[in-house]
């Protein structure tokens, strides 16, 4: 039930980011060295949230080990000046901050709290 649940969350937030960034582009928006960035956080991001969702290992768990914390902070640093520009972006920050908890907490489970995931890809190699 519970894995069900995560793969229905990483389902939806995958859809939804990638909605988001086509609707993004669709309006005009460039594709500049800031937009790269977030997609590659945001691409790790969800990749930790489906490797949590669906129990396996992608890659190495000292690089998500890593990576949660790395994710973590380059969100940080991009929410807090938008959550200080006022009006509709911290609006914007108060709706999306709540919707994207429960992936950096499946990232940090996936990296910290999943000994099973781990201990199958040591067994296989």
């Amino acid at each position: 039930m519970i894995k069900k649940a995560w793969a229905a969350y990483a389902a939806a937030l995958t859809l939804v980011v990638l909605v988001g960034e086509a609707a993004n582009l669709a309006r005009g928006g460039s594709i500049d060295a800031r937009t790269f960035a977030n997609w590659v956080v945001t691409g790790v991001l969800l990749l930790a949230t489906w490797g949590y969702a669906l129990q396996r290992p992608i890659g190495a768990q000292y690089y998500w080990r890593a990576a949660s914390w790395v994710v973590l902070g380059a969100t940080l640093v991009t929410v807090i000046p938008a959550a200080l520009a006022g009006g509709a972006a911290v609006i914007l920050v108060a709706v999306l901050l709540p919707v994207l908890v429960p992936a950096f907490v499946a990232s940090f489970l996936y990296a910290y709290r999943s000994p099973r995931v781990w201990q199958s890809r040591e067994h296989a190699s």
